[in-house]
């Protein structure tokens, strides 16, 4: 609820409740404001979209694990403490947003839905193997699409879908996160593509199609964004480059226009750095 010139009140069954309900309710207003001024019209989500996303997928099969290797114990507490990191800079909000890591050719753990970002613990990940989950487990409805990108790009170890403000206000917008900035942006993140919103939920496959290693990044549309690596480094890293260079282009709008690298020194960068030109 909003109160005229007296801020906002949320409310819930228990103060956590309450407190993801202003955590998400803050997310949207900044997001419309950064929205507002990349000067797009904001694309709101329609009842049949709102009813898609709200669907209860069907549970994956499950499967009875065996205890945890050490690898594996290792690799959770990377996973929680890499969470948790991305909570306390505003890159997740709430219970919202999943950070999944490969842990063998066709197993990887997840986050898991429902539980808060920001005091997630190792032992709530979701391990899921050859399209199953451990039983007792609660993966996010994320894992068959990651499933679908870990199949079909081995080299991608690390998978995050994040909600930084500013990255997502160019997917609430249909506004294009021009990558022309600075060496960083260009080099670390590419040229992210947009990626239509029922396609996050029905075709998995056309977001595997839409990062590599090559193309690192995606912009979702209504829905955050993802960045992939071949390690857990690689991928925070382009979710923060990701996010600091959608934050210069909003505010650089306040001092003039983009003045972007040029081709040659694109061609430059690519040739250096061993990168496949982008179109």
């Amino acid at each position: 609820m909003i109160l005229e010139n007296h801020g906002v009140v949320t409310a819930g069954r228990d103060l956590k409740e309450a407190f993801r309900r202003f955590e998400t309710f803050e997310f949207t207003g900044k997001t419309i404001i950064k929205a507002r001024l990349l000067g797009r019209e904001i694309r709101y989500l329609t009842d049949e979209e709102l009813a898609l996303a709200e669907l209860q997928q069907s549970p994956l099969p499950e499967f009875a694990r065996a205890e945890p290797s050490s690898d594996e114990k290792e690799l959770r507490r990377s996973v929680c403490e890499f969470v948790r990191r991305a909570y306390r800079q505003r890159l997740f909000i709430s219970t919202q947003g999943s950070f999944s890591a490969r842990l063998g050719d066709s197993s990887f753990l997840i986050t898991p839905r429902g539980i808060d970002r920001g005091s997630v613990e190792a032992d709530e990940l979701a391990l899921v193997e050859d399209g199953r989950a451990e039983t007792g487990s609660a993966p996010s409805r994320a894992a068959r699409m990651r499933t679908a990108i870990y199949d079909r790009h081995p080299q991608i170890g690390w998978i995050a879908n994040a909600y930084p403000v500013n990255a997502t206000a160019f997917g609430v917008s249909g506004s294009v996160v021009d990558t022309r900035t600075i060496p960083e942006s260009l080099i670390v993140v590419r040229r992210p593509k947009m990626v239509g919103f029922r396609a996050q939920f029905e075709e998995p496959e056309s977001l595997a199609d839409a990062v590599s290693l090559q193309q690192p990044a995606a912009i979702l549309e209504n829905n955050g964004v993802l960045v992939t690596g071949k390690d857990v480094l690689e991928a925070y890293d382009r979710l923060e480059v990701l996010e600091s260079t959608a934050e210069a282009l909003i505010n650089a709008r306040a001092v003039g226009k983009l003045a972007p690298l040029s081709e040659g020194v694109i061609r430059e960068l690519e040739e250096f750095f061993a990168l496949d030109s982008l179109p």
